[in-house]
């Protein structure tokens, strides 16, 4: 909806991933494709609760999977975002 699939697989191979193990049993790193699951942005869970408020942010890996018209809900999860109406008072950090 984005962006074109050249355009992913691009974005996708910037991202390196720990693959392996290869004939000699070692772990390496390769470019990423499009199948690979999305990175963390947080090192471990208490990062994650540490960054926000103390709630540990959901997996959406799996939402697609998990809900009617998944990729649909997913997208507009995270594009919906607005300002809100004028005089609504909002608290900060939230939106």
């Amino acid at each position: 909806v984005t962006h074109t699939t050249e355009e992913l697989v691009e974005m996708a191979s910037e991202v390196d991933f720990v693959d392996g193990p290869n004939d000699e049993g070692e772990m390496f790193e390769r470019p990423g494709k499009l199948t690979d699951p999305l990175p963390s942005p947080y090192q471990n869970d208490e990062a994650g609760r540490a960054a926000n408020g103390g709630a540990l942010p959901p997996d959406l890996s799996l939402m697609v999977k998990a809900r009617h018209a998944g990729q649909d809900y997913l997208f507009h999860l995270l594009t919906g975002y607005c300002d809100p109406p004028a005089g609504k008072p909002m608290m900060p950090g939230l939106y």
